[in-house]
């Protein structure tokens, strides 16, 4: 969720007031067939909610993004924001009732 809800995070853009939202961003290389070197971008989103109770999947990926950033979060995450919205008023999914859990990230190597 921390991706989402947080302001820092890279989901960020995914966001949907007065739901709980948990997504994973992701943006990697293409390799050139011809040549096999690196040339454009995959940028993709995951997400599902509410995060509480999930009823909804939406995933988006885009090849070679041609305007503004190529990064996952920046070029998918509001595309995935509308399909999430369409979906969740189309069931008819009420809003969350509870706020994320903010729980503490830790990495130990």
């Amino acid at each position: 969720e921390s991706v989402v809800d947080d302001e820092q995070g890279t989901g960020a853009k995914a966001r949907i007031p007065g739901y709980r939202v948990a997504g994973k961003t992701g943006t990697a290389n293409r390799v050139d067939p011809a040549t096999g070197k690196y040339h454009g971008y995959t940028s993709s989103f995951a997400g599902f909610a509410p995060a509480d109770k999930p009823r909804i999947t939406v995933y988006c990926a885009i090849q070679n993004a041609t305007k503004g950033s190529y990064f996952g979060g920046q070029i998918c995450g509001p595309i995935y924001k509308q399909v999430m919205e369409f979906a969740l008023k189309t069931l008819q999914v009420p809003p969350t009732g509870a706020g994320a859990a903010n729980l503490p990230v830790t990495f130990t190597p």
